[in-house]
């Protein structure tokens, strides 16, 4: 079954080049468009998508407070969101992760990313693209949202395996797949990670993993 997606930005030009990149994924269905945040949320109501590809900045509802009142009530396992920032985005960006968003991706995201983060996104996994991790971190430094690096004391050697593993963007099955155990038990192992570390979000373990340098964000040439 394909992935639905619906498309929330304020520029009809770049839903126009969000909907050719994805057209040609056999496993994914762009099945509503819309530049505006009240018209993004009605939709997603009626449409009932897995996942809500958004802009920070629409008018109407801006995409912080859509994620909040979309995450878990639309769809039979509610709505997942990936948000498309840029790298001046900050505060905002980490308030859209507070808000429940399991992606943080790149206004100019390059081919092949979209298409990865639907996948792991809508298979229960989180990503935070590179670029955005560094900015991302800074926000977090300048005001509350991610616990103290010292917490990470607090994690057995399993549960700092399932931290980089969740940091570098896998879903529970291929946590599970990695570790070469069940389902259920990555699942346990994820779940007691975020209880350990205060996160409120996978997204937010893609984030502590960043800022306590367990992983590195890719730099380009």
């Amino acid at each position: 079954m394909a992935i639905e997606v619906l498309l929330a930005h304020p520029h009809p030009s770049v839903r126009v080049a969000l909907a050719g990149l994805l057209g040609g994924e056999s496993d994914i269905e762009v099945v509503g468009e819309c530049g505006d945040g009240r018209r993004a949320q009605d939709l997603a109501g009626r449409l009932l998508p897995d996942v809500l590809v958004t802009g920070l900045r629409l008018p109407g509802l801006d995409g912080v407070e859509l994620t909040r009142r979309l995450v878990g009530r639309a769809g039979p396992h509610g709505v997942r969101v990936v948000v498309l920032a840029d790298v001046a985005a900050g505060s905002l960006a980490f308030e859209a992760l507070g808000a429940g968003a399991r992606g943080l991706l790149c206004q100019d995201t390059d081919t092949g990313e979209l298409p990865r983060a639907l996948r792991l996104v809508s298979e229960g996994g989180a990503l935070v693209s590179p670029r955005l991790t560094r900015p991302l971190i800074d926000a977090c430094l300048r005001g509350p949202g991610l616990p103290d690096m010292p917490a990470l004391d607090n994690l057995t050697a399993r549960e700092r395996e399932v931290l980089s593993l969740v940091g570098t963007g896998l879903s529970t099955q291929e946590i599970a797949d990695r570790l070469v155990v069940a389902e259920v038990t990555a699942k346990t192992h994820v779940r007691r990670t975020m209880v350990k570390l205060g996160a409120r979000t996978r997204t937010q373990l893609v984030a502590i993993a960043y800022e306590s340098g367990m992983l590195r964000p890719r730099v380009r040439s």
